[in-house]
């Protein structure tokens, strides 16, 4: 059985094998260049040897070929970017939106990556980053949720033009070398949105991504991102293979999650303190619960962080964590 084959197993609890284990993070600045970041993605895996990779670009490239400016920097705690121009400021500029080609700009050397990581990681199961249309569109627009009411339809239709964008990207992504897309949403927790309204905007694009995308995705991986998540909703609704969640921070419990969700589970690595602490015999404590719960639950618990390992954890906490998991199964 070849990694991906043992990955789509897991995902249906039939893995007889051990638990396996993702890791991932941001690249500050390497993630503003294709092959800097396609670099800094087989480093950090040859000195773990996880799993499954997640592709992490910067969290503000989908926005980018629609004009917005990103800024230089980066947050010092998870690494990720900001806007520090927003294209989106009126009601009118949602009317106006056009539909990019996801073959170049930004889009562009975010599959060139893939296309990279393919080649040189071809037997490695991998997952483009992918956000939910409205999370993009959020990222373009601060005032979103007062666009949204003022004329609904408007919006809907400029959610279709990011759908479609998003759709070509993903599939893209697929053809250059991921089997499968970590799709990421936002709206699953508290937030100004209605319960309605998040099934019209965000719910409704997800599940239409997903339908589009099966035929060429082996797999979908949704991550119900924050605290006070609606998880149930998400396991209910979403078509995916796995779902990702801050386990540590919030409801549920990886038990709690295992009775809602029949499928894969990737959770369990403590990745806001204990690992950015650098606690060994906490970090170490951890992992081996973890390898414990995946193994209660027929090992369809994939070990991972519930969102991007902090770039203040240090390459020594991290690494304890894939010593561990590789001594664990060493000793069968």
């Amino acid at each position: 059985m070849d990694k991906l084959e043992l990955l789509l197993e897991t995902f249906k609890g039939r893995n007889t094998t051990n638990p396996l284990f993702s890791l991932w993070k941001h690249f500050p600045l390497d993630d503003r260049d294709s092959q800097r970041l396609a670099e800094a993605h087989i480093k950090f895996y040859e000195h773990h040897q996880f799993d499954l990779m997640k592709i992490s670009p910067h969290g503000r490239y989908p926005v980018v070929d629609y004009g917005c400016k990103v800024a230089e920097g980066y947050d010092p705690f998870t690494g990720s970017t900001s806007c520090e121009e927003c294209s989106i400021n009126s009601l009118e500029d949602w009317g106006a939106l056009e539909k990019v080609d996801v073959n170049e700009g930004e889009f562009g050397e975010q599959i060139k990556t893939v296309r990279t990581l393919g080649k040189k990681l071809e037997e490695l199961p991998k997952m483009m980053t992918i956000f939910s249309p409205l999370m993009v569109a959020s990222k373009m627009d601060t005032n979103i949720v007062k666009h949204m009411r003022e004329d609904t339809d408007k919006l809907k239709e400029a959610l279709f033009v990011v759908y479609r964008d998003l759709l070509e990207f993903a599939q893209s992504s697929l053809d250059a070398g991921a089997q499968g897309l970590f799709i990421a949403s936002q709206h699953f927790r508290k937030s100004d949105l209605t319960w309605k309204e998040v099934e019209r905007f965000e719910i409704f694009f997800i599940k239409k991504l997903i339908q589009e995308v099966k035929k060429k995705s082996e797999f979908n991986i949704i991550h119900v991102h924050g605290q006070d998540i609606k998880f149930d909703k998400a396991a209910e609704q979403i078509d995916a293979e796995g779902l990702n969640w801050h386990d540590q921070l919030t409801w549920p419990s990886i038990s709690e999650a295992a009775k809602i969700f029949p499928k894969g589970l990737l959770a369990g690595i403590d990745e806001t303190q204990s690992l950015v602490e650098g606690d060994e015999e906490k970090i170490k404590t951890n992992i081996v619960e973890a390898i414990e719960m995946s193994k209660k639950y027929d090992n369809r618990v994939i070990i991972a962080p519930g969102c991007v390992i902090p770039i203040t954890a240090s390459n020594e906490s991290i690494e304890i964590i894939s010593k561990t998991i590789h001594k664990s199964r060493k000793r069968g």
